[in-house]
């Protein structure tokens, strides 16, 4: 129970903190964490879209070695 109660005020705290990050725009850290995933995920998508337009590789030709 007291973890849980450690958690909660530590979720508190993060959701009502806030960071300048440039001269006079101050945003609130939770949007901060949001727009990280946010670039994560996208950066995963392309990337798997990037692995998924690659060129098949040659067949290897019939017969094999002589």
């Amino acid at each position: 129970m007291t973890k849980l109660c450690i958690l909660l005020g530590a979720l508190a705290v993060i959701a009502r903190a806030r960071v300048a990050i440039l001269p006079g725009w101050v945003v609130p850290v939770p949007a901060l964490i949001l727009i990280a995933e946010l670039m994560a995920c996208t950066a995963l998508v392309a990337w798997l879209v990037h692995q998924a337009r690659r060129p098949a590789p040659a067949p290897a030709p019939a017969g094999g070695p002589s």
